[in-house]
């Protein structure tokens, strides 16, 4: 048996398909959802100790990770109390085998916004007596695409990162792959990084998305972070999840976010494998 949390997310729902053949137990907060995918459907909390253990239980490998909902006003708070969970339920549940999704730069201590608590994840889980093995992939290639509506109202692409900033990008299929190969052989621990093809500027991304869409010379825009700011919490986010975006990409604009790229961490689907899908 393997049990993937966030079963339903671009992520999960990846490794659960990846993972033919295998017995699966799916965790996600929809019922609905769940019942669309070829695994044992596990609707719950991922905040709640007593559920995930009931969950894991049995289990011969997890897949875990920390749901993020934008819309949380402490996301911080929330983070860690999902951490919590996660590694409580793992070591009562007697997991044995945990990959968990992380990301690049979870080994800075402090000041990357949303990845600081995916650091408190690492750190919970290294304390659970599982076999551990932490996933951290650079930037989703996948965040192009959830800018396309941006794109078709402003005429441009715009974030906070420094346009000129090369940056890992690697797409979710290629995370959610190493995720199911690692869930069935069961045989390592520690670290492995995900970067895709190549590091992309956005100026890069923004080229490619306007050959794509017929826009050709499509800008990036690189917004202050107070209109950064503004325009995430415009579009949903909690100020202060607005404000770990941010945190985020300082981190990666002033270089405290680094990786060291090999055969192994580069992946091979790039932006071009998938644009067509986005346009689409």
């Amino acid at each position: 048996m393997i049990t993937v949390m966030g079963a339903t997310g671009r992520v999960g729902r990846q490794v659960v398909a990846a993972l033919v053949g295998e017995e699966v137990r799916a965790i996600g907060r929809s019922a609905d959802r769940l019942a669309a995918l070829d695994a044992t459907p596990c609707p719950g909390d991922a905040a709640d100790p007593a559920f995930l253990t009931a969950a894991f239980r049995g289990t011969d490998a997890a897949f875990v990770m920390l749901p993020v909902d934008a819309h949380e006003p402490d996301q911080r708070g929330a983070q860690e109390a999902k951490a919590d969970a996660v590694a409580a339920a793992v070591r009562d549940a007697g997991v044995p085998h945990v990959v968990a999704l992380s990301s690049l730069g979870a080994d800075v201590t402090s000041g990357t916004g949303f990845i600081d608590g995916l650091r408190v994840l690492e750190e919970r889980l290294a304390a659970t007596g599982a076999r551990v093995l932490l996933l951290r992939p650079g930037w989703f290639l996948e965040n192009a695409a959830e800018a396309l509506p941006v794109v078709e109202e402003l005429g441009c692409l715009a974030d906070s990162l420094d346009p000129e900033l090369p940056v890992p990008m690697v797409a979710t299929r290629d995370v959610a792959a190493a995720a199911a190969r690692a869930l069935r052989a069961r045989d390592r621990t520690g670290v492995v990084e995900l970067l895709g093809p190549r590091d992309l500027t956005q100026v890069e991304v923004a080229a490619v998305l306007g050959a794509a869409l017929g826009r050709p010379g499509l800008p990036y825009v690189r917004l202050a972070d107070e209109e950064m700011a503004h325009a995430l919490v415009g579009a949903g986010f909690s100020p202060d999840a607005a404000a770990r975006h941010l945190g985020m990409t300082r981190a990666l604009n002033e270089g405290r976010i680094s990786a060291r790229r090999t055969a192994e961490s580069t992946t091979p689907t790039g932006i071009e494998d998938l644009v067509g899908e986005w346009v689409a």
